[in-house]
This record gives C-alpha cells, sequence and structure tokens, in this order.
C-alpha cells in the first residue's frame, strides 16, 4: 500500500517546507486544500436547499438566511479561539480536533428537528469548519515564506477551490433526488475520511521552542503583537470587505436564480459551479500575476474592477440572465485572485504568531459579513439592483483601506524570493 512508505509522523517535528519529501509535500498538499474546504462544504452545497429547506421546517426565506448567518457567527468565533489555540498547543491536535468536531456536528444536522436545532448545528458546523481553515493557513505559514508562502497557497488552492465547484453540483443533485437531510450526511462521510487521512499523515510544524504561552497574558500579547501591524490591519479590512461581497452573492443568488429567474435547484448548482470554476481560475491568474507585478497593485486593480461590477449589476438588473451571471462570474474570478496575495503579506511578519494573524483576518472577515447579513432584509432578493450597490460599496471601501490604512508603498515586494 501507497500509505505504508510514507514515514512515521506522531511525536514527529518539522519547521520548513524543504524537510518534506515530494510524496509527503503532495500528501499535504491535498490534507491542507480539503481542511480549508471545509468553509465551502459548510455553505456551497446547501445553498440549492434553501428553499426546500424552508419548506421543511415551515418558514421564510429571511429564517433560512439566519441560518447562514448562524455559519457565519460559528466561523468567526471558531477562528477567534482555534488560531490562538494551535499558537499555543502545535497545529496536529487542533486540526484533529476541529475536524473530529466537524463530523459530528454535520452528521448532527441530518436528524435536526426543528429550524432552531438546525442554525445551532449549523453554528458550530462553521466553528470547527474555522478551525481547518485557519490551522492549516497557519501550517502554510510555518513551512514557508514570502513568493515561496504564495506558490505554496496557490498550489493548496489549485485543489481547494474545487471544493466551490463540486459543492453545489453534488448539492443540487442530491437535493433533487434526496431529501436535503442527506447532504448533510454525505458530507460528514467525506470530511470523516479526510480525519482518518490526516491522523495519518499529518506531522507538527510548530516546534515546542516556537509556541506562545497558552495563558490569557500570552494569547493576548499574540494579538497585540499583529494589531500593531499597520499593514496587517489594513489588509484585513480589505479581506472583510472582499468576504462580505461574496457573503452577499452567496446569500442572494439561490434566490435572484431561482426565484427570479426560474432556474431549477439542478441547473442553479450547475451555475455556481461554473461560478467557482472562475474563483479557482482567478486564484491561479492571481498567483502568477503576484511574480510580475506587486501585490497591492494587483488588490488595487481587484477593487476598481469590484467597483466596476457592482455598479453593473445594479443599472443592469432587469438585464438578460446572461449579463448577470456574467457579472457574478467576474466577481467570483477577482476574489479568487486576491487569495494568494493577501494572507502572504498580512502574515509575512507573524511566523511566530502564524495562527493568530490567520485567525484575526478570518475572524473579522466573518464577523463583519455577520454583522452586514443583519441588514439584508432591507434589500430586494430577487433582484440585483440593490445587491449590487452594495458590492460596489465594499470594494470601494477595500480600496480605500489598502490606500490610507496599508499604505501601499509599506507592503513587502512578494516579487522577491524569501525563506523561512
Amino acid at each position: 500500500m501507497p500509505l505504508l512508505k510514507f514515514p512515521q509522523v506522531r511525536g514527529r517535528v518539522i519547521d520548513s517546507g524543504d524537510q518534506l519529501g515530494k510524496k509527503l509535500l503532495l500528501a499535504y498538499i491535498f490534507l491542507l486544500a480539503l481542511a480549508m474546504s471545509l468553509i465551502p462544504f459548510t455553505i456551497d452545497p446547501y445553498l440549492p436547499a434553501f428553499p426546500a429547506i424552508g419548506q421543511f421546517y415551515g418558514v421564510t426565506n429571511g429564517v433560512v438566511q439566519a441560518s447562514f448567518t448562524g455559519v457565519t457567527i460559528g466561523i468567526a468565533a471558531g477562528q477567534l479561539l482555534i488560531g490562538p489555540l494551535s499558537d499555543a498547543y502545535g497545529r496536529r491536535k487542533l486540526l484533529l480536533f476541529t475536524i473530529a468536531g466537524y463530523v459530528i456536528a454535520t452528521a448532527l444536522v441530518f436528524f435536526a428537528p426543528n429550524i432552531e436545532t438546525f442554525i445551532g448545528l449549523r453554528f458550530f458546523m462553521g466553528f470547527f469548519a474555522a478551525g481547518g481553515d485557519v490551522v492549516a493557513r497557519a501550517i502554510i505559514r510555518d513551512l514557508y515564506r514570502g513568493q515561496k508562502m504564495s506558490q505554496m497557497l496557490a498550489r493548496v488552492f489549485l485543489v481547494q477551490s474545487l471544493a466551490p465547484i463540486a459543492g453545489p453540483i453534488v448539492g443540487s443533485q442530491l437535493t433533487e433526488y434526496i431529501p436535503w437531510q442527506g447532504v448533510a450526511l454525505v458530507f460528514a462521510l467525506i470530511v470523516l475520511v479526510l480525519l482518518l487521512a490526516t491522523s495519518a499523515l499529518l506531522i507538527e510544524t510548530l516546534p515546542v521552542a516556537k509556541r506562545r504561552s497558552s495563558t490569557p497574558i500570552g494569547l493576548a500579547r499574540g494579538y497585540l503583537n499583529v494589531l500593531h501591524d499597520r499593514v496587517f490591519i489594513g489588509l484585513m479590512l480589505v479581506a472583510a470587505f472582499q468576504f462580505s461581497s461574496l457573503f452577499s452573492y452567496l446569500n442572494f443568488v439561490p434566490f435572484i436564480y431561482q426565484e427570479g429567474f426560474g432556474i431549477s435547484p439542478t441547473v442553479f448548482g450547475v451555475w455556481m459551479a461554473v461560478n467557482g470554476a472562475a474563483s479557482w481560475l482567478g486564484v491561479q491568474i492571481g498567483a502568477i500575476v503576484a511574480k510580475y507585478i506587486k501585490g497591492h497593485w494587483v488588490l488595487l486593480g481587484v477593487s476598481a474592477i469590484g467597483v466596476g461590477l457592482g455598479l453593473g449589476l445594479s443599472v443592469f438588473a432587469s438585464s438578460d440572465f446572461w449579463v448577470i451571471e456574467s457579472l457574478f462570474a467576474l466577481q467570483l474570478f477577482i476574489f479568487g485572485a486576491s487569495l494568494t496575495i493577501i494572507p502572504t503579506i498580512a502574515l509575512y511578519n507573524h511566523g511566530s504568531e502564524a495562527g493568530t494573524a490567520s485567525s484575526l483576518l478570518g475572524v473579522f472577515n466573518f464577523t463583519f459579513a455577520s454583522v452586514l447579513s443583519g441588514f439584508y432584509f432591507l434589500l430586494d432578493s430577487q433582484s440585483t439592483v440593490d445587491l449590487g450597490i452594495l458590492i460596489a460599496a465594499l470594494f470601494f471601501a477595500s480600496a480605500l483601506a489598502l490606500l490610507f490604512v496599508s499604505k501601499a508603498w509599506l507592503l513587502p515586494d512578494l516579487r522577491k524570493p524569501d525563506v523561512v
């Protein structure tokens, strides 16, 4: 069996990607990609089932959207806690714990008897999914820095970005033929396989000597060190505004497509996959472009395009479906283009607190998205007029944060080779 050729992982510690052999490097790419896929696994497969969930529990669209808010709050809470704990106790233990918790919470969704229980379990799914994402990013920062980190992220996202493509297709197909609860059971089994593989293959990447104190003061000191970095603060805002534009899209597109344009759940899943493919392509192109153009200029270009497409969604709201779909695909493309650049620059100077820094990025992303979602009821959910204005405003705000908070000239040049 090929797995028997991997070296013993328990008790070992590595702190550089150069210590990974080719086979183990490939295994890490897939393990980290799947761990970072827990968030899209929590979101995308359930989008086609939103109307069915509302009918099953006898609640309105707004209440179903509240379950999405529960996920985002859970993700924010999980990142707030799990990231710093991984700086104190190591990556392997925390990653195994969060993946196991995710399996349990997802399996229990299958049995949720009412909407309140469903929303509560979705909170815990988001909480544990956050652990997979934040610890995986910290592991990458443990092993790489600068351009090498960007290249590793691009490899991981080459696999991870398939989740938003496959998730809606799987979810829509399952919703067509079995009760929507089956979606939860299928993904619980998938993540159970990930848990077993991670236990067998993942080596600890944070040596004891580099770990932070596990006391409240020690954890707080890690947060303070990160928050003193102006570049990090600006990029945290940029990431939050862009993530909020994505979550606004995810929250409204099921109703815009299925109720506004009359698209079936199966066809909706296909279009979600197409847009996911646009994000996948954006990740790879963004990583390539960042080799030749300073990262802040790429991010500024993304913000400018985002403002334009948001205004386009508002102005052309009554246009043909293809116009709206093209603009949404462009939104997902530029979102993907910034995915490797933001964390690479933001975590550049925070190796010893990579978990905390990654945690703060995620916490602010999902906290801001959760607060913003509280105002979704004010917007028309069957048209892109209001949504387009919101997306344009968010990308404009990201440009302001990049220019006036981070200050472009302070950002590290990712084109220069660097080592850990």
